[in-house]
């Protein structure tokens, strides 16, 4: 079993790092890509620091499939809050991603953030881990896209329009990416701030919400057995 994993920051990959310990190798490519790669109970764990954006998370995706043949993608990420209902550092998994900048509405009759070929919601075809080992965790709707949300009314206003629970910038890239490769993908998340909150709370919970997200993480690669 090949299990690629994939984040976007240097504190996601250190909470990696400081669980799952030094890795057994790293490969590097190109200059380009490096990935530390671990042998885990009957698995072989790949995980590459993608870097911020959905084309960057898109490419290493498409790397790790291509390079290492993997049979899952995991991602996890810290992410921010839409909705008072959801607290700082909880964690959940993605349902579906709205890519909220796509927009050909200009000479279509799509709406924004819908594609021609897969509707307005973007959701995994088949899920990395088992649907049972992730019973009782919340389902985000994620809005998606390379743009940084401000606190406040832009939050709302994305909560509104799609109904979306957290927003991020990788998540309608490696769903994209991994359906069309036919590879299953399970993308965990936490909220590290609030919907009124902004840039500086997020970058002080960033480390602690991707040690929770790791930890999450560890037991669904336990649960992985084919």
């Amino acid at each position: 079993m090949r299990i690629g994993v994939v984040v976007a920051s240097e504190k996601e990959r250190k909470a990696f790092l400081d669980i799952f310990g030094r890795p057994n190798s790293i490969d590097i490519r190109k200059k380009t890509f490096e990935v530390f790669i671990w042998h885990y109970i009957n698995k072989h764990i790949y995980l590459i620091l993608s870097g911020i954006g959905e084309i960057a998370a898109a490419t290493s995706v498409q790397y790790l499939i291509d390079r290492y043949n993997v049979d899952r993608i995991i991602n996890y990420g810290v992410v921010g809050g839409l909705s008072e209902e959801h607290e700082a550092r909880k964690l959940g998994i993605v349902q579906c991603a709205i890519h909220y900048d796509f927009d050909i509405t200009l000479d279509t009759d799509l709406r924004v953030g819908e594609y021609p070929d897969e509707g307005l919601y973007l959701a995994p075809n088949k899920a990395a881990v088992p649907e049972d080992a992730t019973t009782g965790l919340t389902r985000f709707i994620c809005a998606s896209a390379d743009k940084i949300v401000g606190g406040g009314e832009p939050k709302r206003r994305l909560k509104r329009d799609f109904g979306a629970d957290i927003c991020e910038m990788e998540a309608a890239g490696i769903i994209r990416t991994c359906n069309r490769n036919c590879v299953p993908c399970t993308l965990v998340k936490a909220i590290s701030d609030s919907v009124d909150e902004d840039a500086e709370e997020f970058d002080q919970n960033v480390y602690a919400a991707s040690r929770a997200c790791v930890r999450l993480v560890k037991k669904l690669i336990r649960v992985v057995d084919h």
